[in-house]
């Protein structure tokens, strides 16, 4: 059902709200009253629902609609609204409304053709979004939340996939770079790849330090385990253990590395304790160690970068730079479709300030 690259302009603010591991823990409630010192701020609430600010053909997207999705943007990202700066506002303004009528076009190209999601489609789709929860109730407790009903987000993802069939019925999706691929990047850019004798790894620490009852560290140590056991089933497609492991660490990280998918970002082995230091100097690029202890806790580790000048450290950098110049050009693919689509479904701005004027605007 997932299309290689995901624009901006395609995504639904709603779902990728409910999607982002963690992302439900951070939403907080507006204040009853806003700070004062943003008393004069007009972007601290959406603004009424009435008032067009697009058509997208036929369909008309209100201002309301628009502020609405950028508020809870903001709350899923941990802050008030009138706390970001209008700059940024405005810009997420823009990115929403480009959003919603690249939703409303392709939905609209969608009914044309008689496209069609089937129930076990949406059903298959809303088991995976469930499962980027912890557990059922922190599913209900974002979507109380949201105000959102289950029906308006099968509603919501049936319009995905039919968004899905069409792009992927114009849009090549980019090829999976092939080993002589691969070897080919390193060889033309080798020179730029750094070497020195720095790591980078991501991480899923589970506090137990020696004040931690016996007991609870055993618990720690065991969910560990098991979550290692389910990572490990990944280990043959590394980006996918990749996205796995940076998931799992958001949701169930200790460690305030886990506020970035366990990230622990580039570093020197010495700067850490001699267990962590001689785990991951044992690892390969791509490679889970065992669950293993240190003085603060219990520690699983994947090692994705590792500078030491050999093509096998720096596969996973290649395959990352090589997909990324490949779905810049699936970008650019997709904005000439929803051109061809804005010229089949007129887009016309009643509120310009919404409209994306940069290089790489839609319509």
């Amino acid at each position: 059902m997932t299309f290689p690259l995901r624009l901006p302009a395609l995504l639904s603010a709603f779902l990728l709200l409910l999607a982002v591991p963690g992302a439900q823990a951070q939403l907080k409630p507006a204040p009853k009253t806003a700070p004062k010192t943003a008393a004069k701020s007009t972007a601290s609430a959406p603004a009424k629902a009435g008032g067009t600010a697009v058509t997208v053909g036929s369909v008309k997207i209100t201002k309301g609609k628009i502020d609405t999705l950028v508020l809870l943007m903001a709350r899923s990202r941990g802050a008030d609204l009138s706390e970001v700066p209008p700059q940024q506002v405005a810009q997420m303004k823009r990115m929403v409304a480009t959003n919603l009528i690249g939703q409303e076009l392709l939905e609209l190209e969608a009914k044309a053709q008689g496209i069609k999601a089937a129930p076990p489609q949406v059903d298959s789709a809303l088991r995976v979004l469930k499962s980027q929860f912890p557990d059922a109730a922190t599913y209900q407790k974002a979507m109380r939340q949201s105000g959102e009903s289950e029906a308006a987000v099968r509603a919501k993802i049936a319009r995905q996939i039919r968004a899905d069939q069409v792009l992927a019925a114009n849009v090549r999706q980019p090829a999976m770079p092939t080993e002589a691929d691969l070897h080919a990047f390193w060889e033309k850019n080798r020179k730029e790849f750094p070497v020195n004798d720095s790591l980078r790894a991501v991480q899923i620490l589970l506090l137990a330090d020696a004040k931690v009852p016996a007991e609870e560290a055993a618990d720690k140590k065991r969910k560990l385990e098991s979550l290692r056991r389910e990572l490990i089933k990944d280990t043959g497609d590394i980006p996918m253990l990749l996205r796995q492991f940076m998931s799992e660490a958001a949701r169930n990280g200790e460690g305030p590395e886990s506020q970035i998918g366990g990230d622990l970002q580039r570093f020197h082995p010495d700067d850490f304790h001699a267990e962590f230091k001689k785990q991951v100097l044992n690892l390969r690029v791509g490679q889970l160690s065992p669950v293993f202890k240190t003085p603060l806790g219990y520690h699983l580790v994947l090692l994705i970068e590792k500078y030491d000048g050999k093509f096998d450290s720096y596969r996973l950098q290649s395959l990352q730079n090589l997909m990324a110049q490949r779905n810049m050009q699936l970008g650019a693919e997709m904005r000439g479709f929803l051109k061809k689509l804005a010229a089949k479904y007129p887009v016309k701005y009643q509120q310009p300030t919404y409209r994306d004027v940069s290089e790489t605007g839609i319509y």
